[in-house]
């Protein structure tokens, strides 16, 4: 199925049938990213007196009881009401919509590279800088989709407090915001430092006047740096986040 949009006054075409999955599943295997030193995602059937809710154990159905931390296992989409007491919920803030997107790809670079600010000591860190960006934002983009290099398999199931990630700075977040976009979604497990004292930075500078942020993601080499639309997919959840599912539909001028 092919549908028609229009967006800043241009019109485009797109093949509902050609979307990208951006996303790490939650799975319940043993295959994800743990970031923070997060329990493994977990599933166990209900019990209820005679009843076992497991077809191989006997059981008429299957009925699971599912455990996981939403920000450290999978890809998930969050917003202002992560960081602060109020009560804002994911699923009132994330657009059910398609949204104007850019996917770029940006090289972290050290701490000796820049000298671009952040509120914590980030000695022999890599960091994406704002020179990621600069020049190469489209006005009118809604969102901004974020790969980093190298962009390794082993992000689906990487071990994050064995291989610290990189994260961004001040000023490139600033220049982010300054462009307009509102959804930012990162193949990073935080946009913040792992170990930044809990201030989460990055994440009160961006909620200012941004409106979601999603993280680890994983973006295939075959998905080339570009335009498109995006879909932001999650559960109708009450909470500061959920579980996602980022559409990327490519397009072209």
């Amino acid at each position: 199925m092919k549908i028609n949009l229009n967006h800043s006054g241009q019109d485009y075409t797109i093949d509902l049938n050609s979307g990208i999955n951006l996303s790490i599943p939650n799975r319940f295997d043993g295959n994800h990213p743990i970031f923070y030193g997060a329990t493994a995602p977990s599933v166990k059937p209900i019990h209820s007196g005679e009843f076992i809710g497991d077809v191989n154990q006997g059981g008429s159905c299957n009925v699971k009881i599912a455990s996981l931390n939403i920000h450290c296992t999978g890809t998930h989409t969050e917003c202002v009401g992560h960081i602060d007491d109020s009560g804002k919920k994911i699923s009132d803030i994330c657009p059910i919509g398609f949204l104007f997107a850019q996917l770029i790809t940006v090289n972290p670079v050290h701490k000796s590279d820049t000298n671009e600010s952040y509120h914590v000591d980030y000695e022999n860190e890599l960091v994406i800088s704002v020179e990621s960006f600069k020049g190469k934002l489209k006005e009118n983009i809604n969102a901004l989709v974020v790969r980093t290099n190298p962009n390794d398999l082993d992000k689906v199931n990487r071990n994050y407090g064995d291989h610290p990630a990189s994260f961004f700075t001040h000023d490139s977040i600033d220049y982010i915001l300054d462009s307009g976009i509102k959804h930012l979604l990162v193949d990073l497990p935080s946009i913040d430092k792992a170990d930044d004292g809990g201030q989460l930075g990055n994440h009160h500078r961006f909620f200012k006047l941004g409106k979601t942020i999603s993280e680890l993601l994983y973006i295939p080499d075959s998905v080339q740096d570009g335009f498109g639309f995006l879909q932001i997919q999650i559960p109708n959840w009450g909470l500061d986040a959920a579980p996602s599912r980022p559409i990327f539909y490519s397009v072209k001028f």
